[in-house]
């Protein structure tokens, strides 16, 4: 069982913040998300960072972690700890950007730094993507694939429509599919680029973490 209190998630943060941040990020909510299937994690602020209203206690932030992904995930395999451990560092990278260098997070240079400082411990592997297509598939009910370049998006609820979206990868049109269909073949790792709000099948992307909501 991988669902840890609001208290136990709260003391990870804690204990990341003050090994890799030197305590200088605000404390912010930490939810269990079950509307979050397509990425493990999400970094979620109302504003941007820039703005001029920086009092945390009035902008809200938050991070959510994908309860049906992580749960799935820790029926099969006894890495469900650490990949949640994985994707809250991830998500506190972006916290970071945003709070510390009033940046919007990104998957560019000064997070690949600060990944790559942190994986260096031990404590954490940090990467771009992470490998949960298993669990994305078996939650989706709906897919699109690219007519280029044939890369497969899937959904739990028909979030991307066609019209306004394009492929993240070559920016190709989209073309829904009836489901089930097969597993994309694996993508090289590299930086974040698909429709607004979706995620390759594999392997599969985190969600970049800044969004305007």
């Amino acid at each position: 069982m991988i669902r840890l209190s609001a208290d136990a998630l709260q003391q990870r943060w804690r204990e990341l913040n003050e090994r890799f941040f030197e305590g200088q990020l605000q404390p912010i909510p930490i939810v269990w998300s079950r509307r979050l299937t397509a990425s493990v994690g999400m970094f979620v602020s109302r504003g941007g960072p820039r703005a001029r209203d920086l009092d945390a206690g009035r902008r809200h932030r938050e991070i959510r972690l994908s309860l049906p992904l992580l749960e799935r995930l820790a029926q099969r395999s006894a890495y469900a700890e650490q990949e949640l451990l994985n994707t809250l560092a991830h998500e506190m990278i972006h916290q970071w950007q945003f709070d510390v260098l009033r940046r919007r997070p990104n998957h560019g240079l000064d997070f690949m730094r600060k990944m790559t400082e942190m994986n260096r411990s031990g404590t954490v592997t940090i990467t771009t993507y992470h490998a949960l297509q298993k669990e994305v598939a078996a939650l989706s009910r709906f897919a699109w694939r690219c007519r280029h370049c044939g890369r497969v998006y899937r959904r739990q609820r028909r979030t991307i429509e066609p019209a306004r979206h394009h492929c993240g990868r070559c920016r190709g049109p989209l073309q829904e599919l009836p489901l089930p269909t097969p597993p994309a073949p694996h993508a090289p790792a590299g930086r974040r680029g698909s429709p607004a709000g979706s995620r390759p099948s594999g392997p599969v992307q985190l969600v970049l973490a800044w969004r305007d909501s």
